[in-house]
């Protein structure tokens, strides 16, 4: 079937939800039940049963329609699900849903309006190179195809005009056609966040071609109107064996990007490796994702491809995170070394090495003390940073191994997702405080008093997301359960260092603050300068020795 298999997989779907709802001995449309079945669902001869529409024998959609929507039995199914499967079911509950207090009338209305009055334009095409000119005319016509889709189409078109014979293009026409299971699969394996096609097609591109700053969808003008078309085939620039190893390549690379959007679920891989890209991925991969995935399709030692993954996170924290440069930095030239490493042009560890140097080059402390500040001007100072959830998982992990322990108290997908009117990162001197309980910060101006509450040192990872109304509670109330909260010593391993202090102060917020701009120069290797520095990054320079709060002065002189 060319087109249409959408739409009639969804009446198949809804003819079944009808037909469950009357007994075996009733009749639609003044037709038994069992003659219906056998009309539109399935037939059966001894064992085997005969299914009028499905799928491809060894697409997992087929196995999941036959056993969990049509209700058969199969020693085919494996229990596979993807983002496909889901919809299936999804059809399937939503059509439940709707009939659900539906009478005999209405089913049998509703069954006969299905098959009887839902009418479909055929054509019946003559030859395989009609079927796969008319696919790509058809759905320009309607809801556009992914850039996935159509070049599969495509694939399979030039394979009819091979000059190898009919033996080689049938063989062609199979590879890609698996090759292209292998992609919807892994594409779709995570069915509650389905990776998108075309992002996938681009990263590739950008790994197997030489890469030249794209404007929008370049990757698919070039992939379907210069290299993958009738001309180029005519000509000899495209053969048979080329497009061979663009398919091998292609089915290959899928599997490295599911592993590198979804490192925690993918499989024979090192734990370094998973480490790195899972930090990596939290950070925000970017440029790097047609990079790694390279890296991994090579399948590079593991020690390498960890230093890769280190030296790109570490690139995406100080020069996007910290000094808020622009979001492209250094996107073509990391393009550019996806398709290098690929083509065996330039060794992994010469790319560590420039990621390295690129690093230095964009770093700056004075950018980064600039960026910071200004978070203050007219904002939320450090509760504004796009980092912030990063840096304060990162700090919240270093305690964690610090204390030896290997459970963690924060999930990322909690922590970076809070829901609304949930804080996952709480303002320990609260942003409504009440009068009398946070006395030491009332005796600051209002202006000292919102950069205290905004510096980083005031910020904190929670273990579990909560309503934002119970971060406003005295700090003595927030270390100790209450009211069904979990306090701070039950927390995170950030909450129960803070409650290790006796009050919460000013000053605490300095100290903090700095011991955490510390931590960032260990892990992110790199210095932010004096003690003297990290105090005006943090914007608490009004604490400084020289000033009138002596208490302040004696801190930073044990710092």
């Amino acid at each position: 079937m060319v087109d249409g298999q959408q739409r009639l997989t969804t009446a198949i779907i809804l003819i079944k939800c009808l037909l469950d709802k009357i007994g075996d001995e009733q009749a639609l449309a003044f037709t038994p039940k069992p003659e219906l079945v056998g009309n539109f669902l399935f037939r059966r001869a001894g064992v085997s049963t005969a299914y009028l529409f499905g799928y491809e024998k060894d697409n997992p959609s087929y196995e999941y329609l036959k056993t969990q929507i049509l209700g058969q039995t199969s020693n085919a199914f494996q229990g596979t699900e993807t983002v496909y499967t889901a919809n299936l079911r999804q059809a399937s509950e939503f059509f439940k849903g709707r009939i659900e207090k539906f009478d005999l009338s209405k089913i049998d209305d509703l069954f006969r309006r299905v098959t009887q009055r839902f009418v479909f334009n055929e054509y019946e095409l003559g030859t395989d190179l009609d079927v796969f000119v008319v696919f790509e005319t058809m759905n320009n016509r309607g809801k556009p195809l992914s850039k996935l889709e159509l070049l599969k189409n495509r694939l399979i078109y030039l394979s009819t005009l091979l000059p190898e014979g009919e033996d080689q293009q049938r063989s062609l026409r199979r590879n890609v056609n698996d090759a292209w299971k292998t992609v919807y699969e892994y594409l779709g394996k995570e069915k509650d966040h389905p990776l998108d096609d075309d992002e996938f097609l681009r990263a590739h591109w950008i790994m197997s071609f030489t890469y030249a700053r794209d404007q929008a969808e370049q990757f698919a003008a070039f992939l379907l109107d210069k290299h993958f078309t009738h001309d180029q085939l005519l000509s000899g620039k495209l053969t048979a064996a080329k497009i061979q190893s663009y398919v091998d390549s292609i089915q290959n690379a899928v599997k490295a990007w599911h592993a590198i959007n979804f490192p925690h679920r993918a499989e024979n891989i090192d734990d370094a490796v998973r480490k790195g890209l899972e930090r990596l991925s939290r950070a925000g991969i970017g440029a790097f994702a047609p990079l790694a995935m390279s890296a991994l399709v090579r399948n590079l030692p593991a020690n390498e491809l960890a230093v890769f993954l280190s030296g790109a996170e570490r690139f995406v924290f100080l020069i996007g995170r910290l000094c808020q440069r622009r979001s492209n930095t250094g996107d073509s030239e990391f393009y550019r070394l996806a398709g290098q490493l690929n083509r065996g042009e330039k060794t992994l560890r010469e790319i560590i090495n420039i990621i390295h140097e690129r690093t230095m080059q964009h770093f700056s402390v004075d950018k980064a003390q600039l960026e910071m500040r200004e978070l203050f001007d007219g904002g939320e100072g450090f509760y504004d940073w796009s980092g912030r959830h990063y840096f304060l998982f990162e700090y919240e992990e270093y305690l964690k191994d610090r204390a030896g322990l290997a459970a963690p108290k924060v999930s990322w997908e909690e922590f970076s997702r809070a829901k609304k009117d949930h804080v996952t990162i709480e303002h320990i001197y609260p942003q409504s405080p009440v009068v009398g309980e946070w006395p030491e910060f009332e005796a600051r101006s209002t202006s000292e008093r919102q950069i205290l509450r905004n510096s980083l040192g005031n910020l904190l990872a929670l273990s579990h997301s909560r309503n934002a109304r119970f971060s406003n509670r005295a700090f003595a109330i927030k270390k100790q359960d209450h009211d069904g909260v979990r306090g701070y010593y039950n927390g995170s391993y950030s909450e129960i260092q803070v409650a290790q202090a006796p009050n919460w102060t000013p000053e605490q917020v300095l100290r903090r603050g700095v011991e955490m701009l510390e931590f960032l120069e260990r892990r992110w290797g790199v210095s932010l300068g004096s003690t003297k520095n990290k105090v005006y990054l943090l914007r608490v320079e009004f604490l400084a020795p020289g000033q009138r709060h002596d208490r302040a002065a004696e801190l930073l002189a044990t710092l």
